[in-house]
This record gives structure tokens, sequence and C-alpha cells, in this order.
């Protein structure tokens, strides 16, 4: 009994002391803050590049988060996030509601010479920096939407307050063609689906103009198609209304958007705002991996 006791307090006394050490040092959430990115494809640099970034979640002092200004009205939830895919899908949500909503960035720069771009005297929290594109002749080349925690996280425990980024690319070759595009309407909600509404208002953006406003219901199968000239531009889609009790996130899939609505299964609204750092899973996971190391050695040690 003595030795299952004593086995026990090890394993939590290590777990809290490896999570004190981790969580050592506090975020200085008033810290001057800077964010540098090259926009660069192989050796090819792209200056002259307008670049957004907006400032969509503050952070606390413990490294939780939670929706900041005006995109704390969006029902967009970013607790417990695990995966590249879904926190892709966040990005491209907050980028169609700026689209839609023409919000204001929290600062714009211009590529330099070499690509370059550095924003400046940012407070710490969660950063969207929106896709931006360029094009030589028939050659377009897309850089992504993506989000950036600032402080980020070292190995060694500590917070990089100067956080410089290279957003991934691609190109390719704009075909003047017709193309058929398509949004759809996801439903995650097994067992609530009585709490649906009859219909769901989307409006279609095209490089950031309103081109048509859509509603989508059962009878057209959640649905609705169109085609375009397949030059390259933007499409991006909102809904509008969300469902009370729904959280919403966007996937693009070439010339497929694909809105998902989530229940959380709950009588009370899903969160929007508190979560841990993206990082906190590998945080716990390593933890609990140094834990059982040294466990193994203790009960090699007292022989059980």
């Amino acid at each position: 009994m003595k030795k299952t006791a004593a086995f026990m307090a090890f394993i939590c006394i290590s777990f809290c002391l490896l999570s004190f050490a981790a969580w050592a040092e506090p975020i200085d959430t008033q810290r001057s803050s800077s964010l540098t990115l090259q926009y660069r494809y192989g050796e090819e640099v792209f200056p002259d590049l307008t670049v957004q970034t907006y400032r969509v979640a503050q952070v606390l002092k413990n490294g939780e988060y939670s929706l900041t200004g005006i995109f704390s009205k969006y029902p967009i939830n970013i607790e417990g996030i695990q995966s590249q895919s879904q926190w892709r899908r966040i990005a491209t949500t907050f980028a169609a509601y700026i689209a839609a909503d023409e919000i204001s960035a929290t600062q714009s720069q211009i590529t330099d010479q070499e690509g370059f771009v550095c924003f400046e005297n940012l407070q710490p929290g969660m950063y969207l920096t929106l896709s931006v594109r360029a094009e030589k002749g028939s050659t377009v080349t897309v850089f992504e939407t993506f989000l950036t925690v600032i402080p980020y996280p070292e190995e060694d425990g500590n917070y990089l307050y100067d956080v410089t980024a290279y957003p991934k690319c691609e190109q390719f070759i704009s075909e003047p063609a017709q193309q058929s595009y398509k949004v759809v309407k996801q439903w995650k909600d097994s067992s609530y689906t009585d709490l649906r509404p009859e219909g769901v208002t989307v409006d279609i953006f095209k490089d950031g103009v309103l081109q048509s406003s859509q509603v989508l219901t059962a009878e057209n199968n959640w649905c609705y198609s169109w085609t375009a000239p397949d030059d390259g531009a933007k499409w991006q889609a909102v809904e509008r209304y969300v469902a009370e009790y729904y959280t919403v996130s966007v996937e693009e899939f070439d010339t497929t958007i694909v809105i998902t609505n989530v229940y959380d299964g709950n009588e009370e609204p899903p969160q929007t705002g508190d979560t841990t750092l993206p990082h906190a899973y590998l945080l716990i996971a390593g933890v609990l991996g140094i834990t059982l190391v040294l466990v193994a050695a203790w009960r090699r040690r007292v022989g059980i």
C-alpha cells in the first residue's frame, strides 16, 4: 500500500514540477513585438506586394487566447484545436469575414526589394496574415493565408517576441477558360438535426467583391454552383446569421468551398474565446513522456 501511494505521489509531483518549469515564464502581454515575413518562391523574391495582418485574438499571461475586437462577435471556435488542418480552416474563416465586412488591417506594409516586410510595435496575440498574389504574364504565384502566435514558444521554454516566418505559396498558369465553382453547407450536429434552420444565407465574393447572396436549404441539398472564368481570382463565401449554438468554419478545396456548422451538443452556446496555446498538446505529451521515463527508472531502483 505504501509503495502504491509513494508511486502515485511520485507521478503527481513529477508532473507538477515539470509543468511549472515549462510555464515558469509568464507572457508579457504588453511587450512591443514584431513579425517579419519574406515572400519568395525558390530563388525568386517578390517586392511591392501589399501585405495585411490582423490581430484576431489576445493572449493572457498564462498563454490562453480569446478572440478580440470585432472578431469576438464571430461564431468561430479556437478552443482545443489540435491539427494544422483545423488551423487552416480557422484562418480561411477569418479571411472570409474580413472580406465580407471590409475589416481594416491592424497593419499594412509593402514588401521591399528582397521580398521582406516587417510589422513592428505589435501587441502580443494571435495574428492572421492574408493571402497575397503576384502575376507575371500567365504565371500566378499565390501566398497562403496563415495564423501566427506572438510570442512564439521556443524549445527552451522561453518566448520569442520578434517572430520571422516564410509564407507558403504555390504557382500555376492562369487559364481563362470557364470553370465550375461550388459552395456546400456541411452539418456536424448528430442527434440535433431538428435544431437546424430551414435555410442559411451565404454571401459569395470574388477578390473581396460581393457577387451574389444565396440561400442554401435541404431542397437544394445545401449546395449552390456557378460558372466563372478560371482567371486565378480569389473566391470566398461567408455564412450570414449563424444559428444559435453553432460555430462556423470555412474550408477551400480547389473550386469547392465547404462551410461547416458544428453543434457542441450542450444547452449553452459553444465558447468562441479562451483556448490554450496551440503547442499545449505537445507540452503535455512531452511532460507525460518524461514522467514515464522517470517512473520506469524509479521502479527499477525499488525493484517493482
